[in-house]
């Protein structure tokens, strides 16, 4: 057999293998083992089709998510596995008790909460280090009605419950939030009142007033908005209005 021989019986069995392959069928191919196995259909993936968004578990939102901390001397929150109620992380948030300080996670993109305002909840577990922590609970829209700077509703932890030392459950409403936000107007050094973005959630920001806390430090996990909650089982006089 001379050299310009071979090749030529190469491309042929070749040739010949791939009209084996082909009568075959790729069905065939791919249930080969059927007679050797029992082949269990896979389980559906069925989400939490009560959770419109979830703002943070076990990890900072992915794809465009971010936190933030003010001031910048502020600590960042870290994911940590020294405690967590559900799965392996919560997230540690440490605030400069001696000032107007604040952590906020917030989603990629933006949310549209005005479907579920009626019956809609805000929904989170928090650990505190000391127990007693006094904060703010609040949700914060993209800013595009206000040029960046977003609008905040704030309801404060106090008049909800408190923080403990062991992990607490809130659900909170969202219409206990109300209507009505607020921004800080840099250039002019002062609070505006505009209606808040309900169309467009941007996230959630824990925050404290100056010298309301000795030190605060929590732990925090699961932030979820969900369509539907439990009644509200609050202080006698709800409704109240959202802290501005």
């Amino acid at each position: 057999m001379n050299a310009i021989q071979k090749p030529i019986l190469k491309c042929l069995f070749a040739t010949l293998l791939l009209v084996s392959f082909a009568s075959a069928g790729f069905g065939d191919y791919r249930n080969r083992d059927e007679s050797r196995f029992i082949m269990k259909p896979a389980k559906p993936f069925r989400p939490d089709k009560d959770v419109v968004t979830v703002v943070m578990r076990e990890a900072i939102p992915r794809g465009g998510g971010y936190t933030y901390q003010y001031p910048r001397e502020n600590p960042e929150p870290i994911l940590t596995d020294k405690y967590a109620m559900e799965g392996a992380l919560s997230m540690e948030i440490e605030l400069i008790a001696s000032d107007y300080s604040g952590v906020a996670i917030c989603i990629a993109g933006s949310v549209d909460l005005t479907p579920y305002l009626e019956e809609g909840v805000l929904e989170f577990w928090i650990k505190g280090e000391k127990g007693g922590e006094n904060a703010l609970f609040v949700l914060v829209d993209d800013g595009v009605k206000t040029g960046g700077e977003s609008m905040q509703v704030k309801l404060r932890s106090k008049s909800l419950g408190e923080i403990t030392t062991e992990w607490k459950h809130f659900s909170i409403p969202l219409k206990l939030f109300g209507m009505t936000g607020v921004y800080w107007d840099a250039k002019n050094t002062r609070e505006v009142m505009l209606p808040f973005g309900w169309a467009n959630f941007k996230g959630f920001r824990l925050e404290v007033r100056k010298d309301e806390n000795e030190s605060f430090k929590v732990w925090i996990d699961d932030i979820v908005i969900k369509k539907h909650g439990k009644p509200y089982e609050g202080p006698a006089h709800y409704p109240f209005r959202n802290a501005i």
